[in-house]
């Protein structure tokens, strides 16, 4: 037979177990690993994120002038891309920022 680095019919291969398996990160711990400390943090963390959303969510479906102002922004990118302008813009954004440096 073949001395082949990897042999598909080799029993590591074939079964195998935890300890040639890489080691993966296991990310945030699951609701059931943490204690009542960290419950707490996390759901108190989880309500204001909670609580952020709803709110910008809010603003998103009822403000019109949030409406018109993402209205404005898409139809200026729209134009910017189709018409081929991005060189333009960027010469425009060094010079508002030059104007800017200077007031400084």
């Amino acid at each position: 037979m073949v001395d082949d680095p990897l042999d598909i019919f080799d029993p590591r291969h074939i079964y195998p177990t935890e300890d040639s398996a890489p080691e993966r990160d296991k990310g945030k711990k699951s609701i059931l690993e943490m204690n009542t400390k960290e419950l707490r943090e996390h759901f108190k963390q989880k309500r204001e994120e909670d609580r952020v959303k709803k709110h910008v969510n809010n603003l998103h479906a009822r403000d019109e002038y949030v409406r018109r102002l993402e209205d404005q922004l898409v139809d200026l990118k729209s134009f910017v891309s189709f018409n081929k302008l991005e060189p333009d813009l960027e010469k425009y954004r060094n010079k508002v920022k030059e104007i800017n440096e200077k007031k400084k």
